[in-house]
């Protein structure tokens, strides 16, 4: 076990359920080298597993690992802050990134702090293999999520709705926006193999389906990719239990010494 000197606090933004989770998990002591430093949310929350932070100066201490598990525009107001203090950044909420502005001004504020801005891979697999094809030279990437139709669309089509409806075909850039509380996964293909515009998602509403589904499939020089993931809802519907995991072993990477593919 790391000694105390050595072991990181870390830091999460946002009290919902994967914040919480991740929370629990390391007041257990999952992780040796780590330990919870508390939440820092919009508004105070009852039944937090660690102390509630008052504002950024409580959140960046030395050494600090920030886990953003909160919004889109959460990442907006503090992502920068974080990583120009110097403070590696697990985000969540990655389809934000979509938006090329703020990828270079994060990227800046990382370079400037001596940081990392770290993308867990969520409710999707592959990204390693995704990264290493897209060394060798990709030719297509895309994603397609399956959600039950209450998830996309409203109460009035969900009641007449038998069979699956294509909700969105086309480049991630516009999936982010239309759907930014369903498609984090689909940012993070995108950040893996073709990027934002050459990287093609669908979204379909299915009511033969109870979990969420994602199918990555890709081709080009290395041969060709193909993956399904059913995941069980966490207490919130639109969001993945195995996220919370996803995080979690995201911040077990920065304390160990032997570095597993992600």
């Amino acid at each position: 076990m790391a000694p105390k000197s050595d072991v990181r606090p870390v830091a999460i933004i946002g009290a919902g359920t994967v914040a919480r989770t991740v929370g629990e998990r390391l007041v257990e002591g999952a992780i040796e080298g780590l330990r919870l430093h508390g939440f820092l949310s919009r508004t105070p929350q009852a039944g937090l597993p660690g102390p509630e932070l008052q504002g950024l100066p409580d959140l960046l201490v030395p050494g600090v690992v920030v886990v953003e598990a909160a919004s889109q525009q959460a990442m907006r107001d503090f992502a920068a802050d974080v990583l120009a203090f110097g403070a590696d950044l697990v985000c969540v909420s990655v389809g934000v990134l979509a938006d090329g502005g703020l990828r270079e001004r994060l990227a800046r504020a990382a370079t400037r702090g001596g940081a990392r801005l770290l993308v867990p891979s969520g409710a999707v697999g592959g990204l390693d293999l995704l990264r290493a094809a897209a060394e060798a030279g990709l030719d297509e990437v895309v994603i397609e999520q399956r959600k039950p139709p209450r998830m996309l669309l409203p109460d009035i089509e969900v009641a007449g709705l038998t069979e699956a409806r294509v909700v969105f075909d086309g480049p991630v850039s516009d999936v982010v926006a239309a759907y930014p509380k369903t498609t984090n996964l689909a940012a993070a293909v995108a950040l893996a193999g073709l990027g934002f515009e050459r990287t093609r998602a669908v979204v379909v509403a299915d009511p033969s389906v109870r979990a969420n589904r994602a199918l990555l499939t890709a081709r080009g020089a290395f041969g060709a990719l193909s993956l399904r993931i059913d995941n069980v809802a966490s207490a919130n519907p639109r969001t993945s239990a195995i996220v919370a995991y996803s995080v979690l072993a995201t911040l077990r990477r920065l304390v160990e010494p032997l570095v597993v593919p992600a």
